[in-house]
């Protein structure tokens, strides 16, 4: 699947999330894929959500997700 794919999923599984991150190495691919680029702050609207770089070697992470810990 495609990074543009598994972040569609990521939203669809988690709607009310104001947010995601998509890992560094995706993020480039991400950003073509959806035809924008990030602005000053380093985000992009894509589907009312805010997504931005989440780091290297992570996994696309939703607002409500983040800092969970197992």
């Amino acid at each position: 699947m495609d990074i543009r794919t598994l972040v569609d999923i990521a939203i669809d599984e988690d709607p009310r999330a104001p947010c995601l991150w998509v890992p560094s190495e995706a993020w480039p691919e991400f950003c073509a894929a959806i035809r924008r680029r990030p602005n000053l702050i380093g985000a992009v609207i894509y589907r009312d959500k805010t997504v931005r770089d989440g780091g290297p070697a992570t996994d696309i992470v939703t607002g409500s997700q983040q800092g969970w810990r197992a």
